[in-house]
């Protein structure tokens, strides 16, 4: 009886908090409650993950990480820790036992190509992080999904000046600086990119906070890899670090089925 109430619980918090989050009317611990109340006592009361996509705990390790669907547009995942991580700032990030939680985002792009049915070119896709003033959510979460075509376009442009040491994108990317970074490797697992921007550019946790931060997979003479991004609020008028702004939910670069 206990556990039949408990799902009944459990449904309408599932229906109250998609509610909110679709109108943009979240309170800024919105995400965190529905991955840590609903969720994951979802999952342990009935195996079921919903309303995440998916999760996954390493066994005796609590700093696993969901994965959830936008229900708005099926080709936006986002990637959320199972604890409580504040977002790019979180000294978490800069612990040297920190968890590659971008490098379990790349992994999870097959979702992407199992929601559009087809396989999506890797280069199609991007993942980013925004400043802590351009979030909504106080909750670190990755979006993962495809790239806006033009900011590919200027990307492959932009490619043969792009070095292995953060350096100015040669011209501004949809009105802002950016500066990028070269990796060449076939997996994003290790690269820890809030890692790589806040040695180079000497920042503490809290100025952290002022940066976003986007991984765009690419091709180096033939090599995967990946191209590092990163700009700061304030840099350029009404920059506020937001660089979810590099994606595009609907995916409009992929042909229509």
């Amino acid at each position: 009886m206990l556990k039949r109430r408990m799902s009944h619980v459990l449904r309408a918090g599932i229906l109250l908090s998609a509610a909110i989050l679709l109108t943009g009317c979240a309170r800024s611990d919105a995400l965190w409650g529905v991955v840590d109340k609903l969720c994951l006592n979802n999952h342990a009361l009935t195996k079921n993950t919903a309303p995440c996509h998916s999760i996954y705990v390493p066994e005796g390790n609590a700093r696993g990480f969901s994965v959830i669907q936008n229900p708005r547009y099926p080709y936006h995942f986002i990637l959320v820790p199972t604890i409580k991580v504040s977002g790019i700032e979180d000294p978490q990030l800069f612990a040297e036992s920190s968890v590659d939680y971008f490098g379990y985002a790349w992994l999870m792009r097959y979702l992407v190509s199992w929601q559009y049915g087809a396989q999506v070119p890797d280069d199609m896709l991007g993942m980013a992080v925004n400043s802590a003033s351009g979030r909504s959510q106080d909750q670190l979460h990755i979006h993962l999904t495809c790239l806006r075509e033009d900011v590919r376009r200027q990307m492959l442009a932009e490619r043969p000046y792009i070095q292995e040491r953060w350096t100015p994108m040669q011209d501004k990317l949809l009105n802002n600086t950016y500066y990028a970074r070269k990796v060449v490797q076939p997996t994003a697992m290790g690269i820890y990119p809030v890692k790589s921007v806040s040695d180079y550019f000497h920042l503490s946790p809290e100025q952290m906070a002022e940066w976003g931060v986007a991984l765009i997979p690419t091709h180096w003479s033939g090599q995967k890899g990946f191209i590092l991004l990163t700009t700061r609020r304030g840099w350029d008028k009404g920059n506020r670090a937001s660089v979810e702004s590099l994606l595009d939910k609907e995916c409009s670069i992929l042909p229509a089925k």
